[in-house]
């Protein structure tokens, strides 16, 4: 189109640059897993018990044979898989904390494929396919990033996400509680969406983040949370493994603390319901869909924050 010049004002945004530049842009992340498995014509995927179901999706579009396998408590998998010259191994980043665990992997295993959706600021790792899933970090309606080195030339469509940013608009002027129905909204209408570019209002917004700032940020507040909590985690890691997490995992079995935590306005979401109703009870990772806490650390909040969960959990724990 020719570019006007003047006129009123679009949404403000500082537009420099995005944190991966050079990555391929897409709707979603499960998306991203569709275009892999397209372009490599894989017959069979090795997938955790403990994920997402949206993972299913492109899997079951694609009629792709898969198998889960399952995690123990470092979040790692009980057994490693060796896939076959047409099959893959999905592993997943949990919450940005097992950087150093999947690169050793890389090492091992073929056909390996990188779920980095909850793992933003992990880069990715020469001749191995990674995603990232971008709305799981930033208040953008879409967006992902894919690192392949098989892109063959495909002629997507670009997602339009102006109609579908109300709640986050509702949330930044009213709260989250007047925003929440539209951000359902949002999700239902990603899910078993055809594979789109990313949106030009998310890669916008997503070009004018302080991204040093972000990561900083969120490892200040996730150290804090772990020097305050983790005689009191149920999960343990290491310091080392501390790079822009997206969450900070506290795991406690008393499922009253999620009431609690939201009653007093801490949201926590819960990763993920299918699970609880697709694993026996007393599986590993039934337990971590029940009493794994997935406690805010992200660049919206600061150590008086942190320090407010903290008092909440522990007062929790007094009674």
């Amino acid at each position: 189109m020719t570019r006007v010049i003047g006129g009123y004002f679009e949404l403000e945004n500082r537009f420099e640059s995005e944190y991966y530049p050079n990555l391929i842009r897409l709707n979603t992340g499960r998306n991203c897993l569709e275009y892999i498995l397209r372009t490599k014509a894989y017959k069979k995927i090795y997938l955790p018990e403990y994920s997402c179901d949206t993972l299913i999706e492109p899997i079951l579009k694609l009629d792709i044979e898969f198998e889960k396998y399952p995690i123990n408590m470092n979040l790692e998998p009980e057994k490693i898989i060796y896939p076959k010259q047409d099959e893959a191994f999905l592993v997943i980043n949990y919450f940005g904390l097992k950087g150093r665990y999947v690169n050793s992997l890389t090492s091992r295993v073929n056909n390996l494929i990188i779920n980095n959706s909850q793992a933003f600021f992990e880069a990715p790792i020469k001749g191995f396919d990674t995603f990232y899933s971008a709305r799981k970090f930033f208040g953008v309606a879409d967006g992902a990033y894919l690192h392949t080195e098989d892109a063959p030339e495909m002629d997507f469509k670009q997602e339009v996400s102006w109609k579908r940013s109300e709640h986050l608009l509702r949330r930044l002027e009213n709260g989250a509680n007047d925003g929440y129905k539209a951000y359902k909204r949002n999700e239902e209408y990603l899910s078993g969406k055809e594979i789109k570019l990313m949106s030009d209002l998310s890669y916008r917004i997503l070009s004018g983040i302080d991204y040093s700032a972000v990561k900083s940020r969120r490892n200040r507040n996730f150290k804090y949370l772990h020097l305050k909590l983790k005689g009191l985690n149920g999960i343990s890691f290491s310091d080392w493994d501390i790079d822009g997490p997206m969450v900070y995992p506290f795991y406690l079995e008393n499922d009253d603390l999620r009431k609690e935590l939201i009653l007093k306005k801490v949201y926590v979401a819960r990763y993920w319901p299918n699970v609880l109703q697709n694993i026996d009870e007393d599986k590993q990772e039934y337990k971590l869909a029940k009493f794994l806490f997935p406690l805010p650390v992200d660049q919206r909040y600061g150590l008086l924050d942190m320090d407010k969960i903290c008092k909440l959990i522990t007062s929790f724990l007094k009674r």
